[in-house]
């Protein structure tokens, strides 16, 4: 019989080693390489720092759109073709765009890597860009939205950043509305390629079984001549004046989707740290003061959790959950009393459990090559030094109990709250109703439609 009254003790000390990360340049693109040589395969990303915040205001879509185009036929190669191609050398490509950047990601045989870039080398320089596709890609983003605009989730996520990031283009969604994706054209899409991607210059993260010598030469024949754009540009968003109150109509929902939360600062912030601890204690992960209450004490969820989120030019907080329609009023209330009480009081004990939860996870971050990569992205989008990892478990641990309590005090803000509820109006708007707050009625896109 095991004793499980106490939980098992570690038996050694994980021994774990940071991948090394070496940042150079080839021309004007950077490149953070990191050499593993294990396995025989090549882990490779490129971000362009452009994406939808260029998007003009009325062809919100466009970033994404161009880049589901962009693989469909390259250089001498239709759509297909260049499929197959990649499928001959068991390469798997993806592409995106959000609203920082533009990335491609492509993971790759050691001994095909050569052959895989040369194609993605067409990708970037050589798109066909053709009508055809173009209509059938914008005729599939459009069916996507559809689809999402039934979702409740989708609708809370919509009008949360529209709301709280109102006047910048964080407010926007990348894949745009259907009547902007209606205003645009093969001609925009070139028009987006030729001004923000031909031309600029790239990051690639490159981790994996190849030389830093065959990097740099690939990098320099096939992206020479490329120029960094500057097209830095942001508002930044306010704080609203006092919590308010947002529903979306969801007829005969059962459940309620909620989002409540504010903006926050820039991911490089010093208190960076003192905010990811006090946020694991008070929704970060499940045995979190806001999932125990929600869940566990009152049944009302199967998961509740909140997040401190970076985009490249400021921050967000966020409480997410799906509660019984019925008891969304009494949800909010208690989402409100474990953000306040969180601004009063932590314990030691919670402290050190969240520190011990981030540090023993922190080596499974970096166990495959796709896994290493992903995780020097944040150092570009955020400008971090090459060595941000390796004090990371050491700037968690140090990280005063005063700290954490004043993170909370500063950086959480009970009486300036954005809240969307998206549900059954008849049945959440009494319990609403008697929070107090000013209540206002949207679309699914956050726009408002009444106050009440």
């Amino acid at each position: 019989m095991f004793d499980r009254s106490t939980p098992p003790k570690p038996k050694s000390k994980i021994d774990f080693n940071l991948p090394e990360i070496e940042k150079f340049n080839a021309g004007n693109n950077t490149i953070y390489y990191s050499r593993k040589a294990k396995l025989p395969i090549v882990q490779l990303n490129i971000i362009i720092e452009v994406g939808s915040r260029l998007d003009p205001v009325d062809k919100k879509g466009l970033a994404l759109l161009t880049s589901l185009l962009i693989d469909e036929g390259a250089g001498k190669y239709d759509s297909f073709e260049l499929n197959d191609e990649f499928e001959k050398l068991g390469t798997v490509l993806s592409i995106n765009a959000n609203h920082d950047t533009f990335s491609l990601s492509m993971l790759s045989l050691s001994e095909n890597f050569e052959k895989s870039f040369a194609l993605l080398t067409e990708i970037l320089n050589n798109p066909n860009l053709k009508a055809d596709d173009f209509e059938r890609e914008k005729k599939k983003l459009k069916s996507k939205i559809i689809q999402q605009k039934k979702e409740p989730s989708y609708i809370a996520n919509t009008a949360f950043d529209k709301i709280v990031f109102d006047g910048t283009y964080y407010a926007y969604p990348e894949i745009g509305y259907l009547e902007t994706l209606e205003n645009i054209t093969i001609e925009d899409v070139k028009e987006y390629y030729q001004k923000y991607i031909q031309n600029n210059s790239l990051y690639l993260t490159v981790v994996g079984n190849v030389s830093k010598d065959n990097i740099v030469k690939l990098v320099t024949r096939s992206f020479s001549g490329r120029q960094k754009l500057n097209n830095e540009q942001f508002i930044e968003p306010t704080l609203t004046q006092k919590t308010k109150i947002y529903i979306a109509d969801k007829k005969d929902a059962p459940q309620t989707e909620l989002r409540i939360g504010h903006i926050g600062n820039k991911r490089n912030e010093a208190t960076y740290y003192s905010i990811k601890l006090m946020n694991t204690i008070l929704g970060g992960e499940f045995s979190s003061r806001i999932n125990l209450n929600l869940r566990e004490k009152k049944g009302f969820t199967y998961g509740a959790g909140s997040l401190y989120g970076y985009y490249k030019y400021t921050g967000f907080f966020e409480v997410h959950t799906a509660v019984n329609a019925g008891n969304t009023g009494e949800s909010i209330s208690e989402i409100i009393k474990e953000i306040n009480g969180i601004r009063e009081k932590i314990e030691e004990d919670e402290i050190n459990f969240a520190k011990s939860y981030h540090t023993k996870k922190f080596p499974s971050l970096f166990e495959t090559y796709t896994q290493i990569a992903k995780n020097i992205t944040p150092l570009i989008i955020h400008k971090l030094e090459t060595n941000y990892y390796q004090d990371y478990i050491e700037k968690i641990n140090s990280v005063k109990n005063e700290e954490t309590l004043n993170a909370a005090k500063q950086n959480l803000h009970p009486n300036n709250l954005v809240i969307v509820a998206v549900g059954d109006r008849n049945k959440i708007y009494e319990q609403i109703k008697g929070l107090g707050a000013e209540i206002f009625i949207i679309d699914e896109t956050g726009k408002v439609l009444e106050t009440n």
